[in-house]
């Protein structure tokens, strides 16, 4: 098991949802975390706060994953602060917050810029850096959606996280020589403070009922998920589902 403390870890999007409590977690195992957000500054440093007043490490950095030049200076800006051990590709576009302007097409080129094209950048930023260190954890949080035939609207989120498997295959293959893992975790419905935001009572209770378990994780039983995919030096190239029983994954 790899010792996290000192460890230093950039989880994307976290500064709400999944992300905050990957972020917490890492914290309390002795991360020093950098809390990162396209937008919402206020909310990312609410969380690295949050992780302060708790007796953790935790730092803030604005930036659209989806922006090249904009990932590279992240992550030159991230070395000039002692460098990246952990990567959780966790950005993503929320896919019930589509704007009712936007085409078809329009939508899927964000969502695919976001989620997979993010990925992808900053896995490639954060693996040039980790091959003279000899080391590096990267999880890529994908979905259940990447395995289940995806509704109209649901379609470019899908297909945004089905390419999630191809990044962890390519990153793990790479990266073994040089000591850095890739896996991918891969949830089902979530309870996340955000989660009435999206679905009313009548729909929650029905997405629940379709799940064995009965309902949906928390953020934690995700971050643990996370926490093992990290922890475990000898586990690359996997796919870690946990969604209650809702897909059984060959």
């Amino acid at each position: 098991m790899t010792e996290l403390k000192g460890k230093n870890a950039l989880v994307t999007g976290s500064s709400q949802g999944i992300g905050r409590v990957i972020a917490q977690t890492l914290a309390e195992q002795g991360c020093r975390v950098w809390v990162n957000c396209a937008h919402s500054r206020e909310n990312a440093e609410r969380v690295a706060e949050e992780i302060r007043t708790s007796g953790g490490s935790a730092d803030t950095v604005l930036c659209d994953v989806s922006n090249e030049q904009a990932v590279e200076s992240m992550f030159e800006y991230l070395q000039e602060k002692g460098g990246i051990d952990i990567l959780v590709n966790n950005a993503r576009l929320d896919p019930w917050q589509r704007k009712k302007e936007m085409s078809e097409g329009e939508w899927f080129d964000r969502v695919l810029s976001v989620n997979l094209k993010g990925a992808f950048l900053c896995s490639e930023a954060f693996f040039r850096r980790a091959i003279p260190r000899r080391f590096g954890r990267i999880v890529n949080m994908a979905s259940v959606r990447s395995f289940r035939p995806a509704e109209p609207d649901m379609i470019a989120y899908g297909v945004s996280k089905l390419g999630m498997h191809a990044l962890t295959r390519a990153y793990a293959n790479n990266g073994a020589k040089y000591n850095i893992t890739a896996n991918t975790v891969c949830p089902g419905m979530v309870v996340t403070e955000n989660i009435h935001k999206r679905l009313t009572p009548e729909k929650y209770a029905e997405e629940s009922a379709a799940i064995p378990l009965g309902r949906g994780a928390t953020g934690q039983e995700i971050a643990d998920a996370v926490l093992f995919a990290i922890r475990n030096g000898y586990v690359t190239g996997e796919t870690i589902n946990i969604n209650g029983g809702m897909y059984y994954a060959p």
